[in-house]
């Protein structure tokens, strides 16, 4: 209703200044623990490793991204972003069906790892920035830009006890694009990444058999692969593997396939047993 009234400059001018204002976070405050206690102390008190009771704050997950140029001429390239999709709260399995991939833009995603609430709150935080920078510059925002305006955010609450460690990654006018972010404002550009528990196991199958150009199928299987391997290597990662193709054109959700499925199918394509079993000299 209210953009069909906008007829003249006059209602534009009104319409910019009532409703595409940079979001303002410096009078924002995160409720405070009783009695005036730091919420980080507050934090490790009743949930961290020396709490007597409750659910401990131990987190798992494994995420990762790449960057590759097509290897034929039916290849798109682009960014793999492949995700676990356990959530968990130290031997407690709370959930096994999180998405850890969350939009940003139409060319634009970020990971989560970390607090569930932390990451998706302030990933919601940079998607309504994002999406009021286009509206205003009538331009989309950078890869570049977006990962800085989390990381300063994010560094605007050092020593609140957030946990968050994410990637952002996308297309723009200056290509494809993988940075990642974290809790202390840290913020790299990487060409292969990963953050988690398990991304040691993940960059072991990313660094053994990424190439730079690939088929798109070879991208998707390398994803799966190392979300696979992560899985049976940490036991805070599990679940399915979501995966996201992101392309100049815009950015493709492929259904997720249960990580259990996936090690049978490597299995079976190395020609390995499950399980050794020992000859019977009877």
């Amino acid at each position: 209703m209210y953009y069909n009234a906008i007829q003249d400059d006059e209602d534009v001018e009104s319409f910019k200044k009532d409703c595409l204002k940079t979001p303002d976070f410096s009078s924002f405050n995160f409720m405070m623990p009783p009695m005036g206690i730091h919420p980080k102390e507050f934090v490790s008190t009743h949930f961290g490793h020396g709490a007597p009771r409750g659910v401990q704050f131990k987190k798992g997950t494994t995420t990762l991204a790449f960057v590759y140029e097509p290897k034929t001429e039916n290849d798109k390239g682009g960014i793999i972003v492949a995700v676990d999709s356990r959530a968990s709260s130290g031997e407690y399995i709370s959930s096994s069906t999180v998405n850890k991939i969350l939009d940003i833009s139409d060319r634009m995603v970020a990971t989560m790892a970390g607090g569930a609430a932390d990451c998706q709150f302030w990933t919601r935080v940079v998607a309504k920035y994002c999406n009021m920078y286009e509206l205003r510059e009538k331009t989309e925002i950078t890869v570049s830009a977006a990962a800085k305006y989390f990381a300063n955010v994010l560094y605007g609450y050092r020593g609140y006890g957030l946990s968050v460690g994410s990637m952002v990654a996308g297309y723009d006018k200056r290509g494809y694009s993988i940075f990642s972010v974290n809790s202390e404002g840290e913020r790299q550009q990487q060409k292969i990444c990963s953050v988690g528990s398990g991304s040691l196991a993940a960059y072991g199958i990313l660094d053994t058999f990424y190439q730079p150009k690939m088929t798109d199928e070879e991208a998707f299987k390398l994803g799966q692969r190392a979300i696979m391997h992560a899985t049976f290597r940490d036991s805070g990662s599990g679940g399915v593997c979501n995966l996201v193709h992101i392309t100049s054109t815009g950015k493709t959700r492929y259904p997720p396939v249960d990580v259990s499925k996936l090690f049978y199918e490597f299995k079976e394509e190395l020609g390995q047993d499950l399980a050794y079993e020992p000859k019977n000299d009877n």
